[in-house]
């Protein structure tokens, strides 16, 4: 009889977990479709950046170059 009380105490708990976490991942899906226009937005400015950061870069290492020459 015991068995069957412990049983049922494990069904239920897990029963209550996956409720839990359901409940949060669907909280979370509908923040990430309320927000997807702006998640849009902000990976085309991280694509635009990325370019801006390489042009940066290359600026980086000429101006590197340049106080080399200039040391020497």
């Amino acid at each position: 009889m015991l068995q069957w009380i412990i049983v049922a105490v494990l069904v239920y708990a897990i029963y209550y977990l996956v409720n839990k976490y359901e409940k949060k991942i669907d909280s979370l899906n509908e923040l990430v479709e309320l927000n997807r226009s702006e998640i849009l937005a902000n990976k085309e400015l991280i694509e635009k950046n990325k370019s801006k950061i390489e042009e940066n870069k290359k600026h980086i290492e000429k101006n590197k170059e340049v106080i080399t020459e200039l040391k020497n």
